[in-house]
């Protein structure tokens, strides 16, 4: 452990990390995330759409375009997950605990940025903005901001990927 931290900052993070721990929507997300994992058929669902997906990817990646066959049957493996209470509840937990602690994130780097505790308008503006600009060159474009090799952006511009 970094012993050098300021002991005010290190109380103030614990106080922090203990409204978190008793905030009741992270108690609630917990509580669905453990329901998944405890149940076999739901973990084995979202294993194996991940597994597949990933298989995919190295496939794309590998200059093979996935076939319409192998594409219906990521659709079908993907339905089955969201279909499922416990595997739904489970993405929908993870992404509200992700978003939490990319908000308290965003706080904690804007106020070294800024020299000031920001407002949460600014980090809400400031999250819009990066969201704005999803595509792997940083710049503004409808793909899902995977556009690899196909990107022909200019210095953060508009994207004219070919997705």
């Amino acid at each position: 452990m970094n012993t050098s931290l300021n002991p005010d900052i290190v109380r103030l993070t614990q106080e922090l990390c203990n409204a978190l721990a008793q905030d009741q929507k992270v108690i609630s997300a917990k509580a669905r995330i453990g329901l998944f994992f405890q149940n076999a058929e739901a973990t084995k669902l979202f294993q194996e759409v991940n597994a597949y997906g990933e298989e995919l990817r190295s496939k794309h990646l590998a200059g093979m375009p996935p076939t319409e066959e192998e594409i219906a049957k990521f659709d079908k493996l993907r339905e089955a997950v969201v279909s499922n209470e416990l595997a739904r509840g489970f993405l929908e937990a993870r992404q509200q605990i992700d978003e939490l602690l990319g908000t308290i994130s965003q706080f904690v780097g804007m106020s070294i940025d800024l020299g000031r505790a920001p407002s949460l308008e600014e980090v809400e503006e400031a999250r819009q903005q990066a969201m704005s600009s999803s595509c792997s060159c940083g710049g503004n474009c409808d793909c899902d901001g995977d556009c690899g090799d196909d990107c022909n952006c200019k210095d953060g511009g508009d994207c004219n990927c070919s997705h």
